[in-house]
């Protein structure tokens, strides 16, 4: 016997998760009288090749995107299978594991352009209600009609997750998602790997996982450490005009500096205002693994020593300037420092080095306050 306990069921991808998710399940149950929803991440979408990230990750976001809803419930069941679950596998498994509640099953009306091609639909159309959420304008509103879907609306933002995998929009993603996106590094092969040759990927990498090495002695966190090392190269590939674009824009001083520099100026200011990490030490880390500043924190000292000793790195002295770091991370910045200095007056003149190395040289090698 039935005790009417209604539940939405809830599938997808959640690569990542975001506000118009929740909001949907919000709305199912504060105004369509759903006593709980059921979160269910897929293993593999049916109409996608593979996911982003790897499960865990995504559990993690949907944890955190919902750690306040009690209504909430994240099922595994595609997740453990291993393998595609096509939903009326899904939701039989469901009904039949629980015969005494009363099912529904949550899609946007972007999914009603292939509804008819699922498996199993004749069978699936009678076996559970959908609760469609509109999505967008533009939908196959026959295809509601035909089966009587009625179409629901809620606080919709018009978000999806390739949106957010692109950088776009995620003024409108919930913080501490975006926050957790940033500090794991997730999505790279969409937001940074397209924007570099091969050789800048790795060697992005390769200094990620040196600074993380050198925080690990340094008393700082590691994982902070690598966002800022595996970031700092960011926007070294865009053109001279977008650089300029964004100097221009952010902090206009700057266009002095030489140009090979900028990439360091630019990058700080696209972490903080395109993928809005809210971390300022990561930012101005990026902003100074160049040419240093005065009074540079421990984390800025080790960006710019694993930038100049990565893995990769086959210059004369490079072996010595590793054990140098390690041995004393402040000894070591300084050396790279002086060496750097040194280099830059034998190839380009005093004149043209920049107010920036200058100073930075000043202060850490001549003591100049």
């Amino acid at each position: 016997m039935k005790n009417n306990k209604k539940i939405a069921l809830f599938g997808g991808s959640f690569d990542p998760v975001h506000t118009d998710h929740f909001n949907m399940a919000k709305t199912c149950h504060d105004k369509l009288g759903y006593e709980e929803v059921w979160i269910i991440p897929t293993f593999l979408n049916p109409f996608k090749s593979s996911t982003k990230t790897s499960n865990e990750e995504r559990l993690n976001l949907l944890n955190l995107i919902f750690e306040d809803e009690n209504y909430i419930k994240i099922n595994q069941f595609e997740m453990n299978n291993q393998r595609v679950t096509t939903t009326f596998e899904t939701v039989s498994h469901f009904k039949k594991m629980y015969p005494e509640y009363d099912f529904s099953f949550v899609i946007g009306s972007d999914n009603l352009d292939r509804l008819e091609e699922w498996n199993n639909f004749d069978e699936l159309i009678n076996l559970v209600n959908f609760i469609v959420f509109e999505r967008t304008n533009e939908y196959k509103k026959d295809v509601a009609i035909k089966y009587s879907l009625p179409i629901y609306h809620f606080d919709n933002n018009f978000l999806s997750s390739t949106k957010i995998r692109n950088l776009e929009e995620l003024n409108l993603l919930t913080p501490k998602v975006n926050d957790y996106i940033n500090y794991h590094l997730l999505y790279l092969q969409t937001r940074m790997k397209p924007f570099m040759d091969e050789e800048r990927y790795q060697h992005c990498l390769n200094v990620g996982d040196m600074a993380a090495k050198l925080a690990e002695i340094n008393n700082i966190d590691p994982q902070q450490a690598k966002v800022a090392g595996t970031l700092h190269d960011i926007t070294k590939r865009w053109s001279e005009e977008k650089q300029a674009l964004y100097i221009n824009k952010y902090e206009k001083a700057l266009l002095v500096e030489p140009k090979p520099v900028w990439h360091s100026y630019t990058g700080a200011f696209h972490l903080k205002y395109d993928w809005l990490i809210r971390d300022e030490e990561i930012i101005n880390a990026v902003y100074n693994h160049t040419v240093g500043c005065e009074n540079m924190s421990t984390l800025d000292m080790i960006v710019f020593c694993a930038d100049k000793i990565s893995s990769e790195r086959d210059y004369k002295d490079v072996e010595y300037y590793r054990e140098e770091c390690f041995k004393n991370l402040k000894n070591g910045f300084i050396k790279l420092l002086i060496n750097q200095y040194e280099v830059a007056i034998k190839t380009h003149g005093i004149d043209s080095i920049g107010d920036k190395l200058l100073k930075t040289y000043n202060f850490y090698v001549k003591g100049e306050k």
